[in-house]
């Protein structure tokens, strides 16, 4: 079906922004590394002007018609994208706004893209976009899971609660669930953001300011006042720490301390009190529960080496860096185009508001990860994966009023979650060919795989990466291929193969090729569209 000439504008226009930040990201000379009043051009980019230019032409061309990006983007806001955005930008990760930049921009590319709901799937297509979704929604139960820590709640009642809301909202009659996913996404994401925004009042600076301090620092360190300094930071799970500079630690509470140093493991059993001299280049295990404070004015081992290494890497400039910003990119877009699902109708007003905090979710999150490594370096340190971040308010606001705020964003993601699953439910429901009922199951049984998912020790991210470049390969590229179910089932199959085959032998890739194991769909999305291309002009010949 083609498109109207303003949404095919709009679509273009979205394409330039994406390539636009890679070229920043990876183009020889490090442009984006200048800075434009103290702040390096890509994070202008990247926070301001590609999500505010892409919300400028994709509101308009979904307002021309009856669109549905309430219901539709609900499923692209699971708590795995804020977080996953608030983790890379704390950690100072090359690809930080590369991610930042596709959150933002993929779901509008794919309600413009895909304005109507496509011609029913086959099973198998559909089966694949089901473990794609379930990958994703397992992510973000991981994510709730690492709140819960923070928490110190167990990890197995959080995700048996949260699983058990977005069930509830699957079972619900088709207008009930419509009704909770709405509502869920709404309150969910104006409550996430309002959170967010509360906690940068109480750090007192703008996001660009606290960038520009933060690039500005010659080293992270342990800021005297810091809680890991005078009162002992708790490790919430199993770390190792890695030290560039002499540095002392002190036991607040009995255990063993194992240092590695060089090849040689050495284990200390100490008191509360007892104090343990590392040198540079020594590894230091810590178990679960032990509690130690550290140094003040030394590093924090978690963090980059410089406020230059957090806002501009190396590793942006070195080998492959270019491939595993593409691999980002196609992963997170063709995931979306996959799993956003445009379903019903809604008025100008209800498209706005659904594209926007779609936008002001990422850019929120954003923000959060540039004030706590700017406040708390040390956030990482024994934090479960993606969350880090959000154990700022603590810092903030003590303990107490801390972990108020900490409840309050665990409903807000809980509320983000079952909007997700009540989305993939309607979906579902829309595509399934035995109706409603069979809509549903397929509901639960994406939840039971999720549920599984979120209680592997794994990292988040990579689970949800795995989720969107399976959907990408699986779904999204036969889909863009054309041809009828034979050509789109033989692309899909082709897709889902490559996809598992490298992300099998990702262990066993040389250098140059690990960032097609870190993102299979490098190849496997190409060559699912290629097969599906050929399907159909091979039937288009026959006939």
């Amino acid at each position: 079906m083609s498109m109207a000439a303003g949404r095919r504008a709009a679509v273009l226009l979205l394409l330039c922004l994406l390539a636009g930040g890679l070229l920043l990201s990876v183009a020889p000379g490090d442009p984006g590394a200048l800075r434009l009043r103290g702040v390096g051009v890509l994070w202008w980019y990247t926070f301001l002007a590609a999500p505010l230019a892409g919300l400028a032409v994709t509101v308009p061309a979904l307002a021309t018609r009856s669109a549905p990006p309430a219901a539709s983007v609900a499923f692209w806001v699971s708590p795995v994208v804020p977080a996953v955005v608030a983790a890379r930008v704390f950690d100072g990760a090359a690809d930080a706004p590369v991610v930042a930049l596709a959150a933002a921009l993929a779901p509008l590319l794919a309600l413009l893209v895909a304005r109507t709901p496509a011609a029913p799937a086959d099973v198998g297509t559909r089966l694949l976009g089901a473990l794609s979704a379930a990958l994703v929604l397992g992510a973000g139960l991981s994510v709730l899971a690492g709140v819960g820590t923070l928490l110190h709640l167990p990890t197995a009642a959080v995700v048996a609660v949260a699983t058990g809301c977005a069930a509830l909202a699957t079972l619900l009659p088709r207008v009930p669930a419509a009704a909770v996913r709405d509502l869920a996404f709404g309150f969910g994401g104006v409550g996430f953001i309002v959170l967010i925004a509360a906690a940068g009042l109480d750090v007192g600076v703008a996001p660009w300011v606290a960038w520009r301090d933060v690039a500005s620092r010659p080293a992270l360190v342990f800021d005297p006042a810091s809680p890991a300094v005078l009162d002992g930071r708790t490790i919430l799970r199993a770390t190792t720490l890695t030290f560039t500079e002499p540095h002392r630690i002190t036991a607040r509470a009995p255990g063993v301390y194992r240092v590695t140093e060089g090849a040689r493991p050495h284990e200390w059993r100490l008191r509360a009190g007892d104090s343990l001299e590392l040198r540079p280049g020594d590894r230091l295990l810590l178990e679960a529960g032990a509690r130690l404070t550290f140094e003040a004015g030394k590093r924090v081992p978690t963090a980059p080496v410089s406020g230059v290494a957090w806002a501009d890497p190396a590793e942006r400039g070195a080998g492959g860096a270019t491939a595993r910003a593409a691999g980002v990119v196609l992963s997170v877009l063709g995931g979306a185009m996959a799993l956003v699902p445009p379903v019903g109708a809604a008025t100008g007003a209800r498209a706005i508001l659904g594209v926007t905090l779609a936008v002001g979710l990422v850019l929120a999150a954003g923000s959060l990860g540039i004030w706590s490594v700017g406040t708390a370096p040390e956030l990482a340190l024994g934090a479960p994966p993606l969350v880090a971040p959000l154990a700022l308010p603590p810092f903030l606001l003590g303990a107490r009023w801390g972990r108020a705020w900490m409840i309050l964003c665990a409903l807000a993601l809980l509320l983000l979650l079952t909007a997700a699953a009540a989305a993939l439910s309607g979906a579902a429901r829309g595509g399934a060919t035995g109706g409603a009922r069979h809509g549903q199951a397929l509901g639960l049984v994406v939840l039971v795989v999720a549920a599984a998912t979120a209680v592997w020790p794994g990292d988040p991210w990579r689970v949800g990466v795995a989720g969107l470049g399976l959907a990408a390969s699986a779904v999204a590229a036969p889909r863009l291929g054309g041809g009828g179910r034979g050509a789109a089932l033989g692309g899909a199959l082709a897709g889902t193969l490559a996809f598992g085959g490298l992300a099998l032998a990702a262990p066993w890739l040389p250098a140059w090729a690990a960032a097609l194991g870190a993102y299979p769909a490098l190849v496997a999305a190409p060559l699912a569209f290629a097969a599906s291309l050929g399907g159909r002009v091979a039937a288009t010949g026959r006939g």
